[in-house]
């Protein structure tokens, strides 16, 4: 596909990081976009980054909330953009959305764990099952799917378990390898692809914190704290083992959008 000129996408997490950004550079190729995020404030701010330059007449962005790792939520969206955007077909489907966190079966919850596992990897089987319809309905289409360095190598660092996330991802990478020749029996005008970005600067870790927190707070919890505080000091951190705890939530929170944060495992959400 080289022209998106009066295409349809559907982008998973549009709300911030790669799902933004796409939404931007696709609307200004003069595709209509129709995303979704499970916060309605970020999509806001995305939407208004696209409109910043006046959109071609007709062109059409619209925003859905919904969480990927529920079919009904991704069912509803489907539906949504089918009526908002007057369209049974669409022609881009980016599988963005993904978080960290739940990186141990030691050290966090089965929630937590299966919270990661169940965007990073649910949301991309699921954003496929529920828009192929609509994919093979469309003359041409592709499907991107997002996984990551950690699904070409497990590991962030010797000091930070990261099983979820590296699973999920490892479950991307093959399951759009097998999926390329499953359309090409059954559907070879869908074509599919797998994205393996490496660190990005997004804001992954902090939307992951909201995410994990039941209440949605970027302050962590007194377990998180200590946590966090050991895994500073095998980090190397100097006299982590003297902070207070605010000194933690501060350095937690100075660090949680950086590079470094997500190599050394400075929190309880890494990518």
């Amino acid at each position: 596909m080289k022209d998106f000129a009066g295409k349809i996408a559907v982008i998973t997490g549009g709300g911030t990081g790669m799902g933004r950004e796409l939404a931007r550079q696709l609307v200004a190729e003069g595709c209509n976009v129709a995303m979704c995020d499970v916060s309605e404030a970020a999509m806001a701010e995305t939407k208004r980054l696209c409109e910043v330059e006046k959109l071609p007449q007709g062109l059409r962005v619209t925003t859905h909330v919904a969480d990927v790792a529920i079919e009904d939520h991704l069912k509803r969206f489907r539906d949504e953009l089918a009526e908002q955007q007057k369209t049974d077909r669409i022609h881009l489907l980016f599988n963005n959305a993904g978080i960290g966190g739940g990186g141990s079966l030691f050290t966090n919850t089965r929630e937590q764990w299966e919270r990661t596992f169940n965007i990073c990897w649910g949301g991309v089987y699921l954003g496929v099952r529920t828009f192929l319809p609509m994919l093979v309905a469309a003359d041409e289409a592709h499907i991107v799917n997002t996984a990551s360095v950690n699904g070409f190598w497990a590991s962030i660092g010797m000091n930070q378990a990261h099983t979820a996330y590296s699973s999920a991802k490892f479950a991307v990478k093959g399951f759009t390898e097998a999926l390329i020749n499953d359309l090409r029996l059954h559907a070879p005008h869908v074509k599919c692809s797998v994205v393996m970005p490496g660190h990005i600067g997004t804001s992954i870790v902090s939307n992951s914190r909201k995410v994990q927190s039941s209440d949605g707070s970027d302050r962590l919890n007194a377990d998180e704290v200590a946590l966090t505080r050991k895994r500073m000091i095998a980090a190397g951190v100097p006299d982590a083992d003297k902070m207070t705890e605010e000194d933690i939530q501060a350095a937690f929170a100075e660090r949680r959008l950086s590079f470094w944060s997500r190599l050394l495992g400075w929190g309880p959400e890494i990518v």
